[in-house]
């Protein structure tokens, strides 16, 4: 039988969604939870053309129970949308941190610059890098849009105008952009699996692909078609990784891995730097 798009659809919609949340239900009675139907959401992953032909606002999971279709859902504090453009949580982060930062701003008399510098690397920062691995890929106008959050800070910092060129400034704060700081995250995060610290499930998603005459194999980059398959870990940390000079990859320790690879990916946010490893500040 052929298949259409529209029998998929009902296939999914009508049995196979139903049946997967009959699992989770036993699963979570099993643990004494409760799923709450109130309070979940599904969510479909997509390009915008292929979500432009979906109508269905809903799935019923029980004659009497239906859940809804949402175009963002919020998992673990960070807003995931349907194109995966980042768009929602971006939009969200802005308006945190900005708030933050205007806080921080009223307290510049009572403050040194070192002691701003603090506040904002703890308030500010936190949020800018937390799950920033997942902005890899992203678009040029959604890293500018999270680079502005970097420029405001620095402006806050060192009491800058609004039109201010901010590239030199936080150069001089030793601070990594933010293209950088989502890739010391992934690349970070690639070491620790390579070496037995990152988790089972982490460390399962790389392998070395040996070359004959090659002092360290590269890591086997999963070939994708789609620019989605490309931000994946599995794919994006073994081009990372590949790209680093030989003297990062094969690092003693931890501490003097993060301090080369912070040197390195700060003379890529800053070309022609000299900076040494102790000045620069993630």
């Amino acid at each position: 039988r052929y298949w259409t798009r529209s029998d998929i659809e009902h296939q999914i919609l009508t049995y196979d969604l139903p049946d997967c949340f009959s699992k989770i239900t036993e699963w979570m009675k099993s643990f004494y939870l409760q799923l709450n139907p109130g309070k979940t959401e599904i969510i479909v992953f997509g390009n915008p053309q292929v979500l432009s032909k979906h109508q269905v606002n809903g799935v019923f999971i029980s004659p009497s129970v239906c859940i809804r279709l949402v175009s963002t859902a919020k998992s673990l504090g960070f807003y995931l949308n349907s194109s995966l453009d980042m768009s929602a949580q971006i939009i969200k982060l802005k308006s945190t941190c900005f708030n933050k930062l205007r806080k921080i701003a009223k307290m510049k008399p009572f403050l040194t610059v070192n002691q701003l510098q603090q506040l904002v690397q703890a308030l500010v920062f936190s949020n800018l890098d937390y799950c920033n691995a997942l902005y890899y890929g992203a678009s040029a106008s959604s890293l500018k849009q999270l680079q502005s959050i970097q420029n405001r800070a620095c402006a806050t910092i060192l009491g800058l105008k609004k039109k201010e060129p901010k590239s030199d400034h936080i150069k001089k704060l030793h601070w990594l952009k933010v293209k950088e700081r989502i890739e010391f995250k992934i690349i970070l995060m690639t070491y620790k699996a390579l070496n037995g610290a990152a988790p089972d499930y982490i460390a399962e998603l790389i392998n070395y692909c040996p070359l004959s005459g090659s002092r360290t194999p590269s890591l086997r980059v999963v070939v994708s078609k789609t620019s989605y398959s490309d931000r994946a870990f599995v794919s994006c940390a073994a081009k990372l990784w590949n790209s680093l000079p030989l003297d990062i990859k094969t690092a003693s320790s931890v501490d003097s891995f993060k301090s080369m690879l912070k040197t390195y990916l700060f003379s890529k946010s800053h070309p022609l730097s000299t900076t040494s490893n102790h000045d620069i500040i993630v």
